[in-house]
């Protein structure tokens, strides 16, 4: 006969089996606990002690637990790990007959974690992709703070990929499991579409992309286990509203993330000066998203023109927006219902702040801060509640009293009133007994196993009488504990109202949030505009303290800006030091060719133009004297060599690549940078490769077009204007001027840029004798050339030999000459 589990492993089995792919935390008492392999797995990659329970069965099952108050920590790790989580809690009373009853409330995945960093300025996406004939659909959502939006994408899985690690995604839903991309964390059958969704998708028409919200939206609410009030309205993402930079640019360029994966150095890192979570995300989105509307580019303009010309109103909303805690994400928690008193309050001081706001915009008396201003509904009777019902300072805990005012509510106050009066009837009661009995140290005390007592040690127990009605309650190494008849009906009373009175506070609390959870979509309303309020001050903080100067905008596809600087570099080496250049590309000439030595700038000075076309089309002001643009619909950037191991590409197959996607997708509204193309192949093949690339850019897209290279001979090209990296000769040393002229480079300094590096002096020396004898009698002559070099390398070596065993402090006028004369005749 097989043998049987316990009712309560069988209840466990049961729900696992319903969550095969998750790790289940079974509530026990005032732990959670794990069985069988999520128990051996917990117990190493959480340091667990492993344990074993009886479950009816002759073996012991595999256990390990966590106290239930400190389980976040260990949710966090396992979710970290991509590890879905299902939380099973008591639904019923212990106290009850039978077996307690219990479910699943919650299932907490990688994207879905609510208890993150409460303060963080990114979004924690999880995404749904659908898979069409002819496109992707791409839904992504972040439920900590309620936003939605969606995507059509062309059927491209590499620019797929770059969009998903771009955005981050947590965790993706997948349609198609024949898709396999190392982002994706999770599968998950699609669901039909829902009523429920109608109100959050009644801006969206496109069927394809209501099936993929819907994706999304029913995981949402089946791992959830409740209503979701505070997911906002999808918002549909035009690609067409926004510039086009893959992902390639975006690294490159490193808008908001260097090399290193580190926000120092970044553009967004320069221009991030916002003092909310909230305006923190958006600046942060603005920056990977630009404009491509030039009366939106012109709007965000005007609002930081006018915060920069006036300091004294930018720093008092500056210094408003540091007293604002992150709306977004609290107004997310009430509708979650994992608020807390403390949040509240936050909530509360956070409004309280919003009419002083509003009238500060109005007071610049500008239609789009009037406009601002109009949106900043008032939520007085939310701050209101709050205040009246919640103290000032409350603990975390809401199921643990403390939290409400005295006076808010009658009944609450009443059972106050028995505690508080209850504890001075015990010690005026411990006193009276210590008169009673004549014993000194008696003692009226609490434990919650056997609530209140009288306690007397043993040497005292002769002095106990009948007539005291003492009845044995305790007895402890050194001491007995009695309880009387009026101690215990006190006792009765006192410990009613405390239960009473904490069931009471936590029913008040909820009743709050609720009302609260009524306006929830008012505060993320509200939360909106404070965010694009402090972005705007960012960007004016950042504009006016440096100098930089608004943008103006041209439809003669003519780039001119006068003493760019790079902004980021500015920020870091100071603005004195930094060389500025100015930069001239129309559509006549749309090609500009950069000469120059390595590390004489020319890189930077790509990318600080292309920085600069981001910064104006994102609403900011640029670092120059002066720039006149055109609106770009795109930037494509091959800088920099890197091999992609992943997927097998060499470095210049991973160029070929990003060359690829300028060539074909960019338009003649495109900027493209081109850095050293053709590096990675034979020298002829690079430089037919790199001329062949130059011709179809000016024959067939006409974008203006940044192309550095070293091969000097592609600066004769017709249609091409040329421009290098300036550099000094002084003495052996190169000195870099970092300022671009006109004209092509004479020469690349390659072998001054290997002196700098201190490479041996035999190699400097080979290469230049290699490099004298090429210029003079072409590639043929080489091998001619490293023999005779070699033979000069030896006479050099005998000469250095020679030196290195004299000191000239020490040698005589005749001695020194004598000396040169054998120098001389080692050289023949």
């Amino acid at each position: 006969m097989a043998e049987k589990y316990s009712p309560m492993m069988m209840q466990y089995l049961k729900i696992k089996e319903e969550n095969k792919d998750s790790i289940v935390l079974f509530r026990l008492g005032d732990f959670y606990e794990l069985f069988f392999d999520d128990a051996i797995l917990c117990s190493k990659l959480l340091s667990l002690a492993l344990t074993g329970k009886n479950a009816g069965v002759k073996e012991r099952v595999p256990m390990c637990g966590m106290p239930f108050h400190s389980a976040k920590q260990y949710i966090q790790k396992l979710v970290d790990e991509g590890y879905k989580v299902a939380i099973v809690e008591q639904l019923s009373d212990p106290g009850l007959k039978g077996i307690v009853k219990r479910g699943v409330v919650q299932i907490v995945t990688p994207g879905t974690i609510m208890e993150g960093d409460f303060n963080e300025k990114m979004n924690h996406y999880i995404g749904a992709l659908g898979v069409y004939d002819f496109n992707y659909v791409l839904a992504i959502g972040d439920i900590t703070t309620g936003s939605m939006q969606v995507m059509t994408l062309d059927k491209n899985e590499k620019m797929l990929r770059t969009q998903i690690e771009m955005l981050d995604l947590k965790e993706i839903l997948v349609q198609d499991e024949t898709l396999h991309f190392d982002v994706f964390t999770s599968l998950y059958t699609h669901h039909d579409y829902k009523d429920a969704f109608k109100t959050l998708l009644e801006n969206i028409t496109d069927l394809k992309q209501i099936q993929t919200c819907s994706l999304l939206l029913n995981y949402l609410l089946e791992t959830q286990k409740r209503e979701l009030s505070h997911i906002q309205k999808v918002e549909e993402i035009r690609h067409d509203d926004y510039m086009s930079m893959d992902g390639y640019t975006k690294k490159s360029l490193e808008l908001v993330s260097s090399n290193e994966h580190e926000q120092y150095g970044t553009l967004l890192w320069l221009l991030d000066h916002t003092k909310t979570a909230m305006g923190g995300r958006l600046l942060r989105n603005w920056i990977n998203s630009p404009l491509v509307n030039q009366d939106k580019i012109e709007e965000r303009l005007n609002i930081v023109e006018l915060f920069s010309n006036n300091f004294i109103e930018r720093e008092t909303i500056k210094e408003m927006c540091q007293e604002i805690y992150d709306l977004e994400k609290l107004a997310a928690r009430i509708a979650f219902g994992n608020v807390n008193a403390r949040d509240l309050k936050w909530i509360a001081s956070s409004l309280k702040i919003i009419p002083e706001l509003k009238y500060q915009l109005l007071a610049f008396n500008h239609p789009y801060t009037n406009h601002l201003a109009s949106q900043l509904v008032d939520l007085n009777h939310l701050v209101n509640a709050i205040d009246e019902a919640i103290n000032d300072d409350p603990p975390l805990a809401i199921k643990e009293g403390g939290i409400i005012k005295d006076g808010y509510n009658a009944d609450l106050d009443e059972l106050r009133y028995i505690k508080s009066h209850g504890k001075k009837w015990l010690s005026d009661y411990e006193q009276q007994q210590r008169e009673l009995t004549g014993i000194k140290g008696l003692k009226v005390g609490y434990n919650r196993v056997f609530g209140y007592y009288i306690e007397i040690t043993k040497s005292y127990l002769s002095q106990v009488k009948d007539e005291f009605e003492y009845t044995r309650k305790q007895s402890l190494s050194n001491a007995e504990r009695f309880i009387t008849p009026t101690l215990k009906d006190m006792e009765s009373k006192i410990l009613s109202a405390s239960e009473k009175s904490i069931s009471l506070e936590y029913e008040l609390f909820t009743q709050l949030r609720n009302y609260i959870k009524q306006d929830v979509h008012l505060i993320q309303d509200v939360a909106k505009i404070v965010a694009e309020v402090d972005a705007y001050q960012s960007l004016a903080n950042v504009s006016s303290n440096n100098g930089y100067v608004r943008p103006v905008f041209n439809h003669e596809h003519r780039l001119e800006i006068t003493n760019g600087r790079h902004g980021v570099i500015e920020a870091v080496i100071s603005r004195s030091k930094y060389v500025p250049n100015s930069i001239v590309l129309e559509k006549k000439a749309p090609v500009l060719m950069i000469t120059g030595p390595n590390m004489g700038g020319k890189s930077t000075y790509m990318r600080q133009i292309a920085l600069s076309v981001v910064m104006a089309q994102i609403g900011c002001f640029v670092p120059a004297d002066s720039a006149n643009m055109p609106i770009f619909d795109a930037i494509f950037t091959r800088i920099g060599a890197s091999d992609d191991l992943i997927s097998g590409q060499s470095t210049f197959m991973v160029e070929m690549v990003e060359a690829n996607n300028a060539l074909r997708y960019a338009t003649e509204d495109s900027l493209i940078l081109f850095d050293e193309i053709g590096r990675g192949t034979a020298t002829f093949d690079g430089m037919a490769i790199a001329q062949s690339m130059l011709t179809y850019i000016k024959e067939h897209v006409h974008a203006l077009t940044l192309f550095s290279t070293h091969y000097h001979e592609l600066t004769t090209m017709p249609g091409i204007r040329n421009v290098h990296a300036s550099a000094d000769i002084d003495g052996d040393d190169l000195v870099f001027l970092y300022h671009i002229k006109e004209g092509p480079s004479e020469k690349s300094y390659g072998i001054n840029v290997a002196k700098l590096a201190h490479l041996p002096n035999e190699v400097i020396s080979n290469a230049e004798a290699v490099l004298e004898d090429l210029e003079t009698n072409g590639a043929k002559q080489v091998q001619r050339s490293v023999a005779t070099q070699k033979e000069m390398i030896v006479k050099e070596s005998e000469v250095e030999k020679a030196l290195t065993k004299v000191d000239p402090m020490t040698l005589s006028p005749i001695e020194a000459l004598s000396l040169l004369i054998e120098l001389k005749k080692l050289m023949k």
